[in-house]
């Protein structure tokens, strides 16, 4: 008897373990992101190496839900050393399912609805984060467009098929904290502080004319030879140059890249002749 009781707390003990294990897989098939957070020594006992606020003032309740989301998704986020974070992975799909709402988005150079909207102003401001804590970049683009929430040359896009996709290049873990204060964004860096400051400078490189797209169509407002259809917004050419001062008194500077923000030709209706 002393044995069977024995062998049957055994089994309880390792069906107790099963069910937790089950438990933790079922949570990383959900949430990945956060069992990839959570893998590894982490970065609790680190110092802040950057951090950048950008502003959702001017945000409609949709696209504020969305950046809310998105920061949440990557709050604690660790990288370990040697290791990549990519914000699609991180943060997951943009779906309505999971709570995304419809807002604007810039898509070839117009603005629109799209699931999502504001999102990029969250890989954004962490793009910026992690640029000034001297961290390595492998992938980011620029929109087709200036956005109002950081200077050119210091966007990040993302979507479906496009990625921001960040480094951890030093010895020690990495990690991101971030925060919805009111109207603000604050995402900031964890880890071990580089023996350099950051400062970024964006230059504009060219302006880039609009140009003119005539429509021609049957009929007008009454008394109007011609509409504007859509006012004209110059393009820019770009770059964004990273300043790094040493402790020693050193300091190098290095061109991070080089952006186009394409031109929005002023469109007129006319009538055909």
């Amino acid at each position: 008897m002393a044995y069977c009781g024995k062998h049957t707390f055994s089994l309880i003990i390792l069906l107790i373990a099963a069910i937790f294990a089950v438990a933790a897989i079922s949570q990383c098939a959900i949430l990945p992101a956060i069992c990839r957070a959570e893998e590894g020594p982490g970065a609790e006992n680190s110092e802040e190496m950057a951090s950048y606020t950008t502003s959702f003032a001017s945000s409609g309740t949709g696209r504020v839900n969305n950046i809310r989301l998105a920061a949440a998704a990557l709050n604690g986020y660790t990288i370990q050393p040697g290791q990549e974070l990519s914000f699609n992975a991180a943060v997951g799909e943009r779906t309505t399912e999971r709570g995304y709402s419809v807002a604007k988005v810039i898509v070839d150079g117009e603005y629109v609805e799209g699931v999502g909207g504001g999102v990029c102003q969250v890989s954004s401001t962490l793009y910026n984060a992690w640029v000034l804590a001297g961290l390595d970049v492998v992938r980011v683009q620029g929109h087709s467009l200036p956005s109002g929430y950081v200077p050119m040359s210091q966007d990040a896009t993302v979507s479906e098929y496009i990625d921001l996709v960040l480094k951890n290049d030093t010895a020690f873990p990495v990690q991101v904290r971030t925060k919805t204060d009111g109207t603000d964004l604050n995402i900031a860096v964890f880890g071990k502080k580089q023996p350099f400051k950051v400062t970024l400078l964006p230059e504009i490189l060219s302006v880039v004319p609009a140009g003119e797209d005539i429509e021609y169509v049957d009929s007008l407002p009454e008394g109007k030879n011609y509409v504007i259809a859509r006012r004209p917004r110059q393009g820019y050419r770009t770059r964004l140059v990273a300043t790094y001062t040493y402790s020693d008194g050193r300091v190098v500077k290095k061109q991070l890249r080089r952006d186009f923000y394409r031109p929005t030709d002023t469109k007129i209706l006319m009538i055909a002749d």
